[in-house]
């Protein structure tokens, strides 16, 4: 750490050496003249944002962070949190709605088949599934038949 440090040093102190020699050295003609054009530009840019921002203040005087001092902008607070605890109770219960109907249609599906539900719980019944019969043919694949 401590060449880290040297090196960091060296490098401040070539900075600084540099500084000194530019800040001695003549500016060139034409380059005076175009940095105090860029300062008038950036000073008159700068006012005109100021200005901007003053002329927005009273437009949102009316707004629920003015009118907190009146104690109003705490019953919209209120109101807004009531609203928004309303929104997320609604998305609660939306999303348990479909659980439930996505369940039913299971349910419906397993009391509908053939198989009895116990079927579904027994371990060997999906090695059943897995297996194919020995002597059962591949399905006939669908060969496309032109009239010429």
């Amino acid at each position: 750490m401590n060449t880290d440090r040297k090196t960091t040093d060296s490098a401040d102190a070539m900075g600084r050496q540099l500084a000194r020699v530019l800040d001695d050295a003549p500016l060139p003609e034409g380059v005076e003249a175009r940095l105090r054009a860029a300062r008038e530009t950036a000073v008159q840019a700068a006012a005109a944002a100021r200005e901007s921002r003053v002329v927005l203040a009273p437009a949102l005087a009316g707004t629920a962070g003015s009118t907190a001092g009146r104690g109003q902008g705490r019953w919209t607070l209120i109101a807004l949190a009531l609203v928004l605890a309303v929104g997320l109770l609604a998305i609660g219960q939306s999303q348990w709605m479909q659980q439930v109907m996505g369940r039913a249609d299971a349910d419906a599906a397993l009391l509908k088949d053939t198989l009895p539900p116990n079927a579904y719980g027994d371990p060997g019944f999906n090695e059943y599934l897995d297996e194919k019969p020995e002597g059962e043919a591949p399905p006939p694949e669908e060969t496309e038949t032109t009239d010429r």
